[in-house]
């Protein structure tokens, strides 16, 4: 018994990538004039409609050439695609349903569902336009699937077709945290990892509820800001560049211990290739090591920033407690030999009991006795609550000392 042979398909179904083109150019390749081949060569050159006409050995005659294939396409980027079907045959098409499905590593997404067309006449043709924003890597596969019955014979005919595309990855980021007291700084490396050059749009860092983010990139003049890398952010292949960004914490994210995997933010990078597409990358939340809070915190929260020799002064002093109960602290003023300043006043002093998570302010004078840019003279805390406990600042603050003129004595 022999087997019924299948009916050809009346309908054609076409997909194409919508992208912009590429340069193209003639590298110009000559020899010898009285050589055979190198006459070959410059007639070939010659016939190529990418040379300029006349000047077959220079390169400048660049042209535009359109993609031969879907090419390759990067995360972040949106794909468009054209689908078109066509009506080959000389019957009717009726009830034509053409539906697209782009198949990822993960997922299966629907681009296209319309209801059926009640039917396609013969050389006619229906065209659609697909876009989907992509944001996996890996192989992607377009499913186009078009359904029809013939009206002659009534009969139900399917077409499928499968097109394959792979996407890849068009920036490596990579991320550096370092810790400063109760900031983080945080480094940013962004390398283009496409073959062709790009424009770094907008470079930014979208922090999380608990943290607030200031961009160390630009740099103030002229009541302006102005980006540290200058006005040109093309990025070139395999180049690098680097963001820094210091996170502050707005609350008690710190305790007495190291805080492990905490959500700081993550990266929106926007950049535009050569002919202006646009593509759009969003890491993960950044997690960050925080560092553990000091029980016990001094800073200088006035102090002036140039004094006289041989002049006291003096500086305000904010003492806050970080740890988890009550100190009573004894402040001790050392005095170290060689030092540009040295601290006056009653040393040994016992201060009022304070709280957990409290401060107070404590107001002591110094006196420089060497010119120039001096460090305070380090300060000591003991606890009387907590046996004896003691805490140790050696770098608490600076200031310029200068060598005062001496006074001209008016003649009577």
């Amino acid at each position: 018994m022999e087997g019924s042979v299948p009916q050809q398909h009346l309908l054609g179904l076409k997909v194409m990538r919508l992208t912009k083109p590429m340069l193209s150019y003639a590298v110009p390749v000559l020899g010898e004039p009285w050589d055979m081949l190198g006459t070959t060569l410059e007639e070939n050159l010659s016939q190529d409609i990418r040379s300029p006409r006349d000047l077959p050995a220079c390169s400048t005659g660049e042209t535009l050439r359109l993609p031969m294939s879907f090419g390759l396409i990067f995360l972040g980027e949106t794909f468009n695609g054209f689908i078109s079907v066509h009506n080959d045959s000389q019957d009717v098409a009726k009830d034509v349903a053409v539906k697209v499905e782009l198949l990822t590593p993960s997922h299966r997404h629907l681009l296209l569902s319309e209801p059926p067309l009640p039917q396609l006449d013969p050389s006619a043709c229906e065209e659609r336009i697909i876009s989907h924003e992509v944001k996996e890597l890996g192989e992607h596969s377009l499913i186009c699937t078009a359904s029809y019955m013939v009206f002659a014979t009534g009969e139900e005919m399917l077409l499928r077709k499968f097109f394959k595309f792979g996407v890849a990855k068009p920036l490596d980021v990579k991320t550096k945290f370092m810790n400063i007291e109760e900031d983080i700084l945080l480094e940013v490396q962004i390398q283009n990892a496409t073959p062709t050059h790009m424009f770094l749009d907008t470079v930014t860092f979208d922090p999380s509820a608990g943290f607030r983010a200031q961009d160390l990139n630009t740099i103030r003049t002229n009541n302006s800001e102005v980006s540290v890398f200058g006005k040109d952010n093309l990025l070139p292949p395999r180049n690098i560049r680097q963001h820094l960004y210091k996170l502050t914490p707005l609350g008690p994210l710190q305790t007495s211990g190291v805080v492990s995997n905490v959500q700081v933010g993550k990266m929106d990078i926007v950049w535009r290739s050569r002919f202006g597409e646009r593509g759009r990358i969003q890491t993960g939340q950044l997690k960050a090591t925080l560092p553990p809070l000091p029980q016990l915190k001094v800073t200088v929260v006035e102090s002036p920033g140039t004094v006289s020799l041989e002049r006291p002064f003096r500086i305000t002093l904010r003492v806050h407690n970080g740890s988890g109960g009550p100190m009573r602290l004894r402040s001790v003023l050392e005095k170290h030999p060689g030092a540009g300043i040295l601290w006056t006043g009653v040393t040994g002093k016992v201060h009022n009991e304070l709280p957990a998570g409290g401060s107070m302010d404590m107001v002591v004078s110094l006196l420089p006795v060497l010119p120039g840019l001096q460090s305070f003279s380090p300060l000591l805390f003991v606890d009387v609550l907590s046996n004896q406990k003691k805490y140790h600042f050696n770098k608490l603050g600076q200031v310029f000392v200068e060598i005062q003129p001496p006074e001209t004595l008016s003649s009577a």
